[in-house]
């Protein structure tokens, strides 16, 4: 049995309108009944810290698979480490961008050899992108509301992914490094 490891999951597409509702308090409850320690959630996106001994994969398998069970619905998890999500962090390509407006886009997996292609094709001239592994980075400087890019990102890259602002990612890696 291998050391005990804090993930950050993320959770695609709930608490969006009135699609995929999971109130934070019974997604913590759901999470501690799979064993899971030190469960905390941060705002009503989808964002979820655990403890365990378990392996990304496995977590990520029984996530998703305890969602389904619980709430009823099927959904995309990914997980990183709490170290992975510091590097991500601190690897943010615009750190003078807005922080509301610079994305991080974590992907369910590692994407092919021409999503970068079809993604760059598709931002606008303002929208700065870096790919960097399983995560894609990019600066919405003119904001997410208005953005072709950012409305069909996971049908663009060819890989399920959520996005986050790096202000979120900062508070979950403040988080993290509080317990």
């Amino acid at each position: 049995m291998g050391g005990v490891t804090r993930y950050v999951a993320f959770l695609r597409a709930i608490n969006l309108g009135s699609t995929n509702k999971i109130a934070m308090p019974e997604l913590r409850t759901m999470a501690e009944g799979l064993g899971y320690s030190d469960v905390a959630t941060y705002i009503n996106s989808g964002n979820l810290i655990v403890k365990t001994t378990k392996g990304a994969a496995a977590v990520e398998r029984a996530l998703a698979k305890a969602i389904k069970d619980t709430f009823g619905f099927t959904i995309d998890v990914t997980v990183r480490t709490d170290a992975q999500l510091g590097k991500v962090l601190a690897n943010n390509p615009y750190p003078d961008g807005n922080p509301s407006q610079v994305t991080v886009a974590f992907l369910m997996k590692a994407p092919d050899a021409r999503a970068k292609e079809r993604v760059t094709s598709m931002a606008a001239e303002h929208e700065p992108l870096t790919f960097a592994g399983r995560e894609v980075y990019v600066n919405y400087s003119h904001g997410l509301g208005t953005s072709k890019l950012a409305e069909k990102f996971s049908s663009i890259v060819g890989v399920s992914s959520t996005v986050r602002t790096i202000r979120t990612v900062g508070k979950l890696v403040e988080m993290c490094s509080k317990s």
